[in-house]
C-alpha cells in the first residue's frame, strides 16, 4: 500500500499491547520460518493504534531486536482503524492520467482531508480478460500516524520498506490463489476486531470494532470475580464449552458473542447491497474465516455457525508457507498472521 524502497526483511505486526516479528528465508521455491518473537509491552506506549511514548517503545524494541538476527529492512502494520479502504471503479486509461483520477475518487470517498493523508492504492487484477474497466483499491491514512511510525522505525535503526493496513497482511498469510469464494475475514484480536471481505479474489470491503480478546477476559472476571490472568484462561480452555464451569463462563460470553454475530450479519448485508459492481464469481457470502489470537475461544466457530447458518472455519496462517521446521502449533500461528502476512510481502 504505502511503499517505500523494494524489498524487505521482516514483518513486524506493532499493537497497543505487544508487538510480533516474522522473518522468512527463501530455500529454491519454498519459504521457510527463520525469526519469530511476541514480545508484550506495558499499557500506554501504544493507543488505539497510536505510539504515545515513542522512547519507551523503542528502548524496549531495540533490547527484543538484539535478541535475534535480523537485517534492518522491515515491513511493518498499520492500525486498521486508521486507515480508510475503498474499491472504486475507473474507466481503462493511461497510467499518467489515472493518478489524477484516483486522488479524485479518494476526495469523494474517503471521510478524510486528503491534503492531510497519504493515498496509497494498486489495480486490482481482473478475473476475466474482457472487463471494460479498472477495479482500483485506495488506502488512505492520516499522514501524522504514517509520519509517527517512520519515526519510531528509523530511530529504532530500521530502514522502512512499505506501511499496510493489517487486513492486507491477514489476506495475505490466510488466503490463497484459489479462494474464490467471497469470505469474511474475522480476525479477532486483543485490543479489537478487523473485519475483511474477500471476494474475487481481492479485498472489497474493511471495517474495524471493539469487540476484543481484553472485552471478554472483562466480562469472565465480572462474571465469575477472578483475576484477568485467570479469565484470561478461562476464555481459551472454558470458551464456550456450556458443560464447563457450570456454564458460567459461557453465559459471561454470550452477550458478546451475539453481538458479534449481529455485525457480521450486517456486514454481509453490506456487502450483498453493494456486489453487484463485483466482477467475477461473487455470488453471497459462503463462509466465515476466523483469524487472530482471540479467535482460539473455544467452540467459537461452532457457535457462530450455529447463529449466522453459514460455514465458519478457523484460517490457516501458514497457508502461503512450508510447514516444515515450524516450531509452533497451527493455532499459535493464528497470533502470527498479520506479522506472517507482512513478512510475505518481502517476497512479492
Amino acid at each position: 500500500m504505502f511503499h517505500f524502497p523494494q524489498k524487505t526483511s521482516f514483518g513486524l505486526d506493532l499493537s497497543d499491547l505487544s508487538f510480533k516479528i516474522v522473518q522468512f528465508k527463501k530455500k529454491k521455491d519454498d519459504l521457510y520460518l527463520s525469526s519469530f518473537i511476541k514480545q508484550d509491552i506495558p499499557r500506554g506506549l501504544v493507543e488505539e493504534g497510536e505510539i504515545k511514548k515513542e522512547k519507551e517503545l523503542i528502548d524496549i524494541f531495540k533490547k527484543t531486536l538484539i535478541k535475534m538476527k535480523l537485517g534492518n529492512r522491515v515491513i511493518c502494520n498499520l492500525p486498521e482503524e486508521k486507515v480508510f479502504i475503498r474499491i472504486v471503479q475507473l474507466p481503462k486509461m493511461e497510467e499518467s492520467e489515472l493518478e489524477k483520477a484516483i486522488i479524485w475518487e479518494a476526495e469523494a470517498n474517503i471521510p478524510l482531508n486528503i491534503s492531510e493523508a497519504y493515498i496509497g492504492w494498486q489495480v486490482i487484477d481482473p478475473i476475466f480478460e474482457h472487463i471494460d474497466h479498472l477495479d482500483i483499491l485506495i488506502a488512505a491514512t492520516p499522514r501524522i500516524l504514517v509520519d509517527n511510525y517512520l519515526s519510531f522505525l528509523r530511530k529504532s535503526g530500521l530502514e522502512p520498506i512499505a506501511l499496510e493496513p493489517e487486513s492486507a497482511s491477514v489476506v495475505r498469510s490466510i488466503m490463497t490463489k484459489d479462494d474464490l469464494t467471497p469470505s469474511i475475514i474475522v480476525d479477532l484480536g486483543a485490543v479489537g476486531t478487523n473485519f475483511v471481505i474477500f471476494s474475487a479474489l481481492a479485498i472489497r470491503f474493511t471495517s474495524h470494532i471493539n469487540i476484543s480478546g481484553q472485552l471478554f477476559n472483562h466480562a469472565i472476571m465480572k462474571e465469575l470475580k477472578v483475576s484477568e490472568k485467570e479469565a484470561d484462561k478461562l476464555k481459551i480452555n472454558v470458551g464456550l464449552d456450556k458443560k464447563k464451569e457450570k456454564g458460567m463462563v459461557y453465559d459471561a460470553l454470550e452477550p458478546i458473542i451475539d453481538d458479534l454475530a449481529k455485525q457480521i450479519n450486517n456486514y454481509i448485508i453490506f456487502y450483498h447491497e453493494h456486489a453487484n459492481h463485483i466482477h467475477g464469481p461473487y455470488g453471497t457470502i459462503g463462509q466465515i474465516i476466523l483469524s487472530g489470537g482471540d479467535s482460539l475461544l473455544l467452540n467459537l466457530p461452532e457457535v457462530l455457525s450455529e447463529k449466522l447458518k453459514l460455514p465458519v472455519k478457523m484460517g490457516d496462517s501458514l497457508a502461503n508457507v512450508s510447514s516444515k521446521g515450524i516450531p509452533f502449533s497451527k493455532k499459535e500461528s493464528f497470533k502470527y498472521a498479520t506479522a506472517i502476512g507482512l513478512a510475505l510481502k518481502g517476497f512479492l
